[in-house]
Parts: structure tokens; sequence; C-alpha cells
């Protein structure tokens, strides 16, 4: 849940900027849904950052939170039921883009110094019950 607030509550902000600054769909045909994009993918990393993982489980439950939240724009009239099952397109993308975005560096841990030097201690340790 915290996930699906982060992404939705970053494009939500980024909406409201993009509108204050004048960049509206009507004006900005190319523009607006580029920009939209890319500040919806700033949000699925930084919800996967705060998740510290990047497992497609939690990515998927990101994606369907998000679309299911979208679903109040049906309720309150600003889009049909068709143009909310068409979104999820978006939301896919999104998705990717924010995977992306996060690269590897959730999927690889850092090794210890402690572990390092555990290991080297068995390596030169001679086998004494042999």
């Amino acid at each position: 849940m915290r996930g699906v607030a982060i992404a939705y509550g970053i494009t939500f902000l980024s909406g409201l900027v993009l509108a204050f600054a004048g960049i509206t769909p009507q004006m900005h045909h190319v523009a607006y849904p580029l920009l939209a994009l890319l500040t919806s993918a700033v949000g699925v990393a930084l919800a996967l950052r705060v998740a510290d993982t990047t497992r497609l489980l939690v990515l998927v439950a990101i994606g369907v939170g998000i679309w299911l939240l979208n679903s109040t724009s049906v309720l309150l009239g600003a889009q049909s039921f068709a143009e909310w099952v068409d979104s999820s397109v978006f939301i896919g993308i999104t998705l990717i883009l924010g995977r992306l975005l996060v690269g590897t560096s959730l999927d690889t841990l850092p090794v210890s110094a402690s572990t390092n030097s555990t290991f080297a201690q068995r390596a030169t340790r001679t086998h004494r019950n042999a």
C-alpha cells in the first residue's frame, strides 16, 4: 500500500505542477503525455526504492493498486470505463520504465567485509580432524 501511495502521490502532485505551469493535454499534445509518463515512472522507481526490492510481485502489486485507485475517475465521471481499462497499457509502460530507472542497484547486495574475512579464515585453516 505504501508503494501505491508513493507512486500515485508523486503522479498526482506532478499533474498539479504541470497544470499550474500551463502544460495541459490540450495545449501540449506531445510534451504532456511524455512528462506524465516520466513523472509516473519516477514515482514507481521511488516506490521500489522505499520497498527496497524490485521483485515482480511488488511491481505488479503497485501497478494493480494504481489501476484500482484510478477507477475512482470512472465513479466521478472523469473517464469512461473503456478508457479506464485502456489505461492499463499506460500503467504497464510506467511500471516498466520505473523498474528500468531503478536499474540493478537493488538487485545486488554488497558483501560485507566480515563475510569476506570469515571465508578467508576458513580457506586457510588446516583440517586437523582428518
